[in-house]
């Protein structure tokens, strides 16, 4: 299934817009913060090189469907925030993933950008959606379950994480699950 996202989805508090060029700056910056470098393999100092294979890893997937990139920006301010992600997966099931520079933590901007994508998907034919959160990751964890993803269990060394395969907690939403 070729999946056509729409340039922007909005619930009028936030808006998942597409990258662009013009947020080189707080990209490089989101991906050299601490805490994002600590859950997911960044660079260690992020330059114009990784932006730039970003932004071609986001066209290419947009092109094929088998990736969507948004970033997450609050209505009336233009300024990315953070961003989240659907990877395609096996069985047409595809993986979500969210992610937050300091500005868009703690204010449940991204619950709400993570719901918006989930029903855009929904309504696009997506029958199963899953987020994989490392163990010691509460703040990812209780995002997973503010979005109404239920937990699974424990997939163990699943992924690799800054060089080494680690244990994910599985959550999976199901169009029909209570949200």
């Amino acid at each position: 299934m070729a999946l056509q996202p729409p340039p922007t989805l909005t619930d009028g508090v936030v808006v998942l817009r597409e990258l662009r060029e013009d947020d080189r700056a707080v990209v490089l910056a989101t991906m050299g913060d601490e805490l994002v470098h600590t859950w997911l393999n960044m660079p260690a100092r992020p330059r114009d090189a990784d932006f730039d294979a970003l932004l071609r890893a986001v066209r290419q997937g947009r092109t094929t469907g088998d990736r969507i990139d948004y970033a997450v920006t609050e209505a009336g301010l233009d300024v990315a925030l953070g961003a989240v992600i659907a990877s395609r997966r096996a069985r047409d099931n595809y993986e979500v993933a969210y992610l937050a520079g300091a500005a868009g933590r703690g204010r449940g901007l991204m619950t709400r950008g993570v719901r918006l994508l989930c029903e855009w998907l929904f309504r696009a034919g997506i029958g199963r959606l899953e987020v994989r959160t490392h163990p010691e990751n509460e703040p990812s964890q209780r995002l997973a379950e503010r979005a109404g993803f239920r937990r699974e269990g424990v997939e163990r060394k699943s992924i690799w994480l800054h060089g080494r395969r680690q244990d994910a907690i599985v959550w999976s939403l199901l169009p029909d699950d209570p949200r």
